[in-house]
């Protein structure tokens, strides 16, 4: 006697159907929501990338911030009369900077590199992509302007750093020049397409639960920066952005806005073949020619003829 299959039940067809696509939505949801978390408190190596440590040779400073906290500084006075106020990116702490303080240093420049709270080793705040951030920079600023009131001051910032240095400008006429390596246009387009070129996953996805899990977290939406305006603001004062060809981050086009509502008057230098913030890595000599002439030319001390 032949067996002839019984054929499955269509409820039953299609409850399992569900099931799985149950199960696959959740397994989203839980990545998405995991890879959030992540993202407000990433790890924070050491990335000097063979650069010396210059820590030792820094003075340590605690900077105020609001009432009962504070922010950590290292700095090193310079002999020229400009002093660089340095801002790192996402994911990294004030040493990144000593790998581009390590050949301004010789020119005569002071450098203040600092931590956000965001990446501080002690009661780590989550990181903002502003909120936290922006205030942080205006207390460096401020403690700078009073340690060194003679100085011409410029800034530079990667990535985080670089769009915090932007806004930071806007609001402070006193900042005389800005280098801005990979800065975001805005915190809603940084989260939406790293989610898409660094996570891999869909932004109609995470970016959504990263921005309501930010504001859980914090208060704050991680979203509400915008750039744009602030570039707008700094038609008048020399910017020098980088960009990266094959960054994992941030497309061209964040780039391009910006220097597009500075008033396209700046230097826009796109490296080939370079991802996120490896402009440095890819072409050191021109990078590190380029950015001191660029500082010689806007920041330094012009010489008075003698009459």
């Amino acid at each position: 006697m032949s067996l002839q299959p019984v054929p499955a039940d269509p409820r039953l067809r299609a409850a399992r159907r569900g099931g799985a696509l149950f199960l696959g939505v959740s397994g989203v949801v839980a990545l998405g929501f995991a890879s959030a978390w992540t993202a407000l408190f990433p790890a924070l190596p050491q990335d000097l990338a063979g650069a010396a440590d210059l820590d030792p040779q820094a003075e340590h400073v605690r900077i105020e911030v609001a009432p009962r906290d504070s922010i950590d500084g290292w700095y090193l006075p310079g002999t020229n009369g400009s002093t660089l106020l340095m801002f790192h990116g996402y994911g990294r702490r004030h040493d990144r900077m000593w790998r581009y303080a390590r050949f301004l240093r010789p020119d005569g420049y002071g450098v203040l590199a600092v931590d956000f709270r965001s990446s501080r080793a002690t009661d780590r705040k989550p990181t903002t992509l502003g909120a936290y951030e922006v205030p942080d920079a205006e207390a460096a600023l401020a403690w700078l302007e009073r340690r060194a009131p003679a100085d011409r001051i410029g800034l530079f910032g990667e990535s985080l750093g670089g769009a915090v240095a932007l806004t930071l400008a806007a609001g402070h006429p006193e900042v005389v020049a800005v280098v801005a390596d990979c800065p975001f246009a805005s915190g809603t387009l940084a989260i939406e397409e790293s989610s898409e070129r660094w996570l891999h996953l869909p932004r109609g996805l995470t970016a959504p639960m990263a921005r309501q899990l930010g504001r859980v977290v914090s208060g704050h939406d991680p979203g509400a920066l915008d750039v744009v305006p602030a570039a707008a603001a700094l038609r008048d004062r020399p910017l020098f952005f980088v960009a990266c060809e094959c960054d994992n981050r941030f497309s061209l086009a964040q780039s391009r806005s910006l220097w597009h509502a500075a008033g396209e008057k700046d230097t826009l230098w796109v490296v080939p073949g370079a991802g996120h913030n490896e402009a440095w890595l890819r072409n050191r000599e021109r990078y590190e020619r380029s950015v001191l002439e660029f500082y010689a030319l806007h920041l330094r001390p012009r010489a008075v003829p003698a009459s």
